[in-house]
């Protein structure tokens, strides 16, 4: 009899035992859905290659949020156009289906017209001088410029000044350029400027370049010197002339579809990650060039000069047609502002 009873208990304290096990699973596999759930998932595209400072800040971003969120923000990254090209990816953060990248301002000038003025020809005597204007009231306005357009601007960054690389000779002075069949990307501004430097430029899409060169269809085309290292130009040119031609600005941008549905926290996170990247950006290109780019350029045979200041005043003369017309796309008033700003500056 008391074995029977004691058998009955036995088995109740089995069956509660079984009922809290099983709770307790229910408890800890909703937990875990719930930290799986909270877990911010984002993708960061471009087209640089793999080996480029632009995707090695890419993963510098990708690591600085995972850290400074404890692991709530995992970033995927996404090189050589894998996402698309600019353009595509620009429209994929106003729809919201793309999170972050980085891209030229020249690719930019179709959705904010504004970013011209930082690729306007002949603009900047240093880097020193674009980074001064974006952190005055004219920079703050570009960066507004980019709400209206479902973008959000987080951060400027450059590839440097860019040269002319020429396969046939090296330009010493504006007449040179009439001699040579140039490339240039298809851009109003950049076509404006190629033809009032007296040549009927050639558009062709990047992919085209390497062997266009190759096969003479184009003689010489403009890159930044880390561009030129990174996509091996040098195998098919000869020549680099320096001539502050205009800087190759870069933007860090984000989608404020994706930026709105975040925590308060993880939002800053991501906004402030977007700002470091493109510092760290900066100092990537300018610590290669200087210890890595150059000296291996001149170590593969490229032949590279300097355009003098007396030759660089001609061509800055014969672009104030292109700035004319800008002035007027733009409005005056940012671009005069932009001026006097830089003449101010180098005064001091």
């Amino acid at each position: 009899m008391k074995s029977n009873i004691f058998r009955e208990k036995e088995e109740g304290n089995m069956k509660r035992l079984a009922v809290f096990f099983a709770g307790l699973m229910i408890v800890v596999f909703a937990g875990a859905q719930v930290l799986a759930q909270d877990v911010v998932r984002m993708r960061f595209g471009h087209v640089a290659p793999p080996m480029h400072a632009q995707h090695k800040a890419s993963e510098w971003f990708a690591q600085y949020v995972e850290k400074e969120s404890g692991g709530r923000i995992k970033c995927s990254t996404h090189p050589q156009g894998q996402l698309g090209a600019h353009n595509q990816m620009l429209e994929q953060l106003q729809v919201g289906t793309l999170e972050v990248t980085s891209v030229a301002g020249s690719a930019l000038t179709d959705f904010v017209p504004e970013i011209a003025l930082i690729s306007l020809p002949f603009m900047f005597n240093t880097t020193e001088e674009m980074f001064l204007l974006l952190d005055s009231p004219v920079g703050k306005k570009i960066e507004a410029a980019f709400g209206p357009k479902k973008l959000y601007c987080g951060g400027f960054t450059t590839h440097g000044f860019k040269a002319f690389l020429n396969r046939k000779n090296a330009i010493t002075k504006i007449e040179d350029m009439g001699q040579s069949k140039w490339r240039v990307i298809p851009n109003e501004l950049f076509i404006d400027t190629y033809k009032a430097m007296g040549v009927s430029p050639v558009t062709l899409p990047w992919p085209e370049v390497f062997s266009a060169l190759q096969r003479g269809v184009i003689d010489g085309i403009d890159l930044t010197p880390n561009e030129t290292w990174g996509a091996k130009i040098y195998e098919v040119v000869k020549y680099m002339s320096l001539c502050k031609l205009g800087q190759n600005p870069q933007v860090y941008v984000a989608s404020p579809i994706f930026l709105e549905k975040l925590p308060p926290d993880l939002k800053a996170i991501v906004i402030k990650g977007m700002k470091e990247a493109a510092k760290w950006h900066t100092a990537k290109v300018m610590e290669e060039d200087s210890t890595v780019v150059m000296p291996d350029l001149k170590a593969k045979g490229l032949q590279i000069n300097e355009v003098s200041a007396a030759e660089l005043e001609k061509f800055r003369n014969a672009v104030k047609p292109v700035h004319d017309k800008w002035k007027a796309k733009l409005g005056a008033e940012i671009y005069d502002e932009s001026v006097a700003f830089l003449k101010k500056a180098r005064q001091k």
